[in-house]
Formats: C-alpha cells, sequence, structure tokens
C-alpha cells in the first residue's frame, strides 16, 4: 500500500469508530478531523495517480455532508448506538477501502534465482524502414528495447518501478483506453520491480543464454516484467521490445512519445465474425479449418492492420538480433552483448508477440527454440508447417475463448485457435519438439502481470480464477524450464517439474485428431487444401 492509503484508511477507520462511540470524549471534534483528514488525503492520492482514492473522496464528502446537516438540525446527541446509521457510515468506509484493497500496489514478487537483476533501456532506429505504419512519411522505424540482465552489486541503485510518473502519463494512460478508462493503469507507477536500474553486470559473465520478447498488441514492453526477472535472476539476458504504433504509447529516452495509433481502435465491420467464430468453435475441423482461411483470405484482400502487422513485427524482431549481433546499441548496453551467446536465442511473446516469435522461429536459423504465451498465428508461416526447433505452446483455458465469443463450449475437448500451426497437417500431434499446454481457467489476459494488480473476485471475469502464485508461477516455471531444456541443456527432465507442481491446473492441448482428418481425405482434396494454404502465405519477414 501506499502511504495515502495506509493515511486513507486509518482516516476512515477512525470516523466509523467515533461513530459508533457515541460517549467518546470530544467526539464531535474527532469525526470532523477524520472526515477532513480523509478528504485531503484522498485528494492527494487521485493527485498522485491511485484513482482508487477517489471513492474515498467522495465518502468523505458524504460524511462531511452528514456532519453537517446534523449540526444544522441541532438536535441533542443521543446516547444509544447509531442502529440505522451505524451500518451505513460502515458501509461507506468499507466500500471505499475495498477500492484501494481491491487493486493492490506494493512490491511485484520476489525472482528465485540467486542474482540481483539489472535493467536498461535503450532506442535502435531502422532507416531501411520508414513511415511504417503511423510514422511520418521517410521517418525510420523506432523501436523501445529494455534489457533485463544478471546484476553484480546493485548497492546504491533504486529498483525502478513499474511505471516512471512519465511513463504513467503516456505509456499507462494510452494502455487503459481501450477499457474506456485511460487512469486505468496509472497506479501500477507505485509498483516496485526487483529490478535495479542501470546496476552493473554481474562479474565474470559470458556465454549468457538470450531470450528475445514481445509484448501483446496494444500492450507494451513491460507487460511481462515478472517473468522477465525470473528468467534474468537465474543468468538469462532477456530483451523485450515495444512494437511502435501497435502498443501503447512509446516513451523513448529522448522524452518523445509515439502515441498509440487511433487506427487500432476501428474494428471495422461484423463481417468476418461467422468465420472467427467457425475459426475456433466450428462443427468439425472442416469448419474450423475454412473459417481460418476465409480470415486469412479476408486480411490479405483487405490488407487489414492485423495482418500487415504480423509482417512488420516479425521483422521488428530480425531487425533487433541483428543490431545486437552487430553491437549497434548504446554503448551502456556494449558490456551485456559482449557477454550474450547471440547466435541462438530464445524466441518468446505474449499474444500477439507469441505468434511473431512462431513465424521469426519458422524463418531465423537463430531462433533455438520459441515460446507462444497464448498467441495465435500470424502472419500464417506456420500453418501447416513443421516448426524447426523445439516450440512450447502455452494457452489460457481454451473453453474461455468460446465463452468470450458467445459460443456454447463442445462438451468434449475444446479447441485452440493453433491446432492446425507448428506441425503439418499430416504429422499434427506426432512431433515431440512441440508441446501445447493449457492453464485451466485462465484467461487471455492473465497469461502476464495483471493478475497481481487486481483481487479475486474482481479479477475473475478479465484475467482467470486461479490464485496469482498460479497464474504467475506457472509462466515462470514452465517457460525457464523449457528454456533452461532448449537454451543450456541443463534440464534434461524438461517440463515434467512444473508438470507435477502445477498438476491441478495444467492440461494438455492434444491436437492429434487433425492427423486422422487430414489421412481420411482424398490425395486431390489434400492437395487443393495445400495449394490454397501457400497462396495465402504472403510475405516472409
Amino acid at each position: 500500500m501506499t502511504a495515502t492509503d495506509i493515511l486513507l484508511i486509518a482516516a476512515l477507520a477512525t470516523f466509523v469508530l467515533a461513530w459508533w462511540l457515541r460517549a467518546l470524549p470530544g467526539r464531535p471534534r474527532v469525526l470532523l478531523g477524520a472526515a477532513l483528514a480523509a478528504l485531503a488525503v484522498g485528494i492527494v492520492g487521485v493527485l498522485d495517480d491511485r484513482w482508487q482514492s477517489a471513492l474515498g473522496v467522495a465518502v468523505a464528502v458524504i460524511l462531511l455532508a452528514g456532519l453537517g446537516i446534523a449540526r444544522l438540525r441541532g438536535r441533542p446527541a443521543s446516547r444509544r448506538p447509531p442502529y440505522v446509521s451505524g451500518p451505513l457510515v460502515t458501509l461507506l468506509a468499507a466500500t471505499a477501502i475495498a477500492a484501494l484493497v481491491m487493486f493492490p500496489v506494493g512490491a511485484l514478487p520476489r525472482p528465485s534465482g540467486e542474482r540481483p537483476v539489472g535493467v536498461r533501456t535503450f532506442e535502435i532506429a531502422d532507416p531501411s524502414r520508414t513511415g511504417v505504419l503511423a510514422a511520418a512519411p521517410g521517418a525510420p522505424r523506432r523501436l523501445l528495447v529494455r534489457v533485463w540482465y544478471p546484476a553484480g552489486d546493485t548497492s546504491g541503485f533504486k529498483p525502478r518501478p513499474y511505471f516512471t510518473d512519465e511513463e504513467a502519463a503516456t505509456t499507462a494512460r494510452s494502455l487503459g483506453a481501450p477499457f474506456k478508462f485511460p487512469p486505468f493503469f496509472t497506479y501500477l507507477k507505485h509498483v516496485r520491480t526487483n529490478s535495479y536500474e542501470n546496476a552493473p553486470l554481474a562479474p565474470g559473465a559470458s556465454r549468457l543464454p538470450v531470450v528475445i520478447y514481445s509484448h501483446g498488441f496494444t500492450s507494451f514492453l513491460g507487460q511481462n516484467t515478472v517473468l522477465m526477472e525470473e528468467l534474468a535472476s537465474h543468468g538469462y539476458v532477456v530483451f523485450s521490445l515495444q512494437h511502435t504504433y501497435d502498443s501503447a504509447a512509446t516513451l523513448f529516452p529522448d522524452g518523445t512519445v509515439a502515441p498509440m495509433d487511433p487506427e487500432l481502435f476501428n474494428r471495422g465491420d461484423d463481417s468476418g465474425k461467422q468465420a472467427q467464430i467457425d475459426a475456433i468453435a466450428g462443427k468439425d475441423l472442416d469448419a474450423r479449418l475454412e473459417g481460418q482461411l476465409q480470415l486469412r483470405e479476408t486480411g490479405l484482400a483487405k490488407n487489414e492492420r492485423i495482418t500487415r502487422s504480423g509482417v512488420i513485427w516479425a521483422a521488428d524482431r530480425i531487425f533487433l538480433h541483428d543490431q545486437l549481433q552487430a553491437s549497434a546499441v548504446p554503448a551502456a548496453i556494449a558490456p551485456i552483448l559482449a557477454a550474450s551467446d547471440l547466435a541462438r536465442v530464445g524466441e518468446m511473446g505474449m499474444s500477439f508477440g507469441g505468434a511473431t516469435s512462431g513465424s521469426v522461429c519458422m524463418v531465423d536459423r537463430r531462433c533455438a527454440a520459441g515460446i507462444n504465451l497464448d498467441g495465435a498465428d500470424f502472419p500464417f508461416q506456420a500453418f501447416d508447417a513443421a516448426m524447426p526447433v523445439p516450440f512450447l505452446m502455452f494457452h489460457s483455458d481454451m473453453r474461455t475463448i468460446y465463452q468470450a465469443m458467445g459460443v456454447e463450449p463442445p462438451a468434449g475437448r475444446a479447441r485452440a485457435f493453433n491446432d492446425f500451426s507448428y506441425e503439418t497437417f499430416a504429422a499434427a500431434g506426432s512431433d515431440p519438439k512441440v508441446q501445447r499446454l493449457q492453464l485451466r481457467e485462465a484467461r487471455h489476459l492473465g497469461l502476464s502481470d495483471f493478475s497481481l494488480f487486481i483481487r479475486r473476485p474482481l479479477r475473475d471475469p478479465l484475467l482467470g480464477a486461479p490464485p496469482a502464485r498460479v497464474m504467475i508461477g506457472a509462466q515462470n516455471d514452465f517457460v525457464r524450464a523449457f528454456f533452461d531444456r532448449h537454451l543450456r541443456g541443463r534440464n534434461a527432465a524438461g517440463l515434467e517439474g512444473p508438470s507435477k507442481t502445477y498438476a491441478d491446473w495444467i492440461l494438455p492441448a492434444d491436437n492429434s485428431d487433425v492427423r486422422a482428418w487430414w489421412a481420411a481425405k482424398a490425395p486431390s482434396e489434400q492437395q487443393a487444401i495445400e495449394a490454397r494454404i501457400a497462396r495465402l502465405r504472403g510475405p516472409t519477414p
């Protein structure tokens, strides 16, 4: 909690206590002082981006109004307990306090590794790509990058806030825009991370394994900070990229801001809605395949944003990797690069960033292993194609996708949106390199840090029902176990350990029935489908 949270709760609790204790000496002065204190502290909290304090302000105003009315009436104070007004006053105060408790602030959970974590943020620019998305014609592609790494002595360095004041006013406010309440995430500036800004690299660090990460569509590069810190504390270097204009507002180190592109809020017509439903919830695999292909055909024909962005994001990732290998970065990042193994990296992302990881691993030989945290498949590079490297598809509960679409979940196994990707149809469910899991009762946005910032039951409809320790712990443990196995060769058991730890929450996402469905088709039908898919792949990133 913040200092204003504590003071506001104390002021409201004092008022409630004094309200019930009719015989309290100096009671009128205590009530007035507590209400005025709650009002003042609440206003300070609101001005400091703790918007939840606004309810405390409103309650304080009501309490002061009640005191004023009682004074105007001039009735002698009763000694009887306030059986009518007391519960009402208690309920008002409890509601204001609940607003603070339901949206907690504090420190992120500590990572489990032995190393402290350092963090640095920098910019790269690609002059070969100009006027991308909402950029001005001729303007190079500007990208914000943040790196987490194992640090040495952090004495004298401060942990980074989740958002700085400047980021709260830009990035966080635009992050809340899709929720129709721009200030929604600004209170996260009061959350303290475990990353020490500009801390020195761990002494003697060399050939550290590297992971490159992308966020979800309209999100920002720090949305999985807890996961980044977990990896860095165990000796990984993690580079996270913010995809300008497809993200929340991007605040560059020089203070300039690239806003979230207003085009992202243009949802277009509903002509593709049935294809979206069919792609996930079609009555059989033929209907689902047709839905997926129609979506892709429509996207290419209309040059839809999400179709263009799939290629752009993959190009961003590949450009970042190229710049890192060329040491074309600020001098402060050079020591980290010198200690990093950039020849074989892990590619990872959440949602659209997860889809980007899949497409990068299909075309970039530097990818040694990849993870898709609940993303689909854009730009179609991995559809009916064999993933050349170990790959983990980590889903939220697939039944929640049906619920979000207003479709009744099937009685049997719920379908995943990537059942047709990362393996050929003929080999679906049989490639040991490709592992598919889902986190029971988790919703899509739950595969981020956000489950730490809203308490149950308020967060369940948005983020899912698993406890935060499960939502966060499963991501940390499965991701680290997977990369330990495939980037470091240290974990021969692979995912067995976390699978046992979260046995009550982790379910398989088996797509082997795609293989049987495909085998039942005539060769001519298979050839026609394969030719159609080949036409839809589009440009390679």
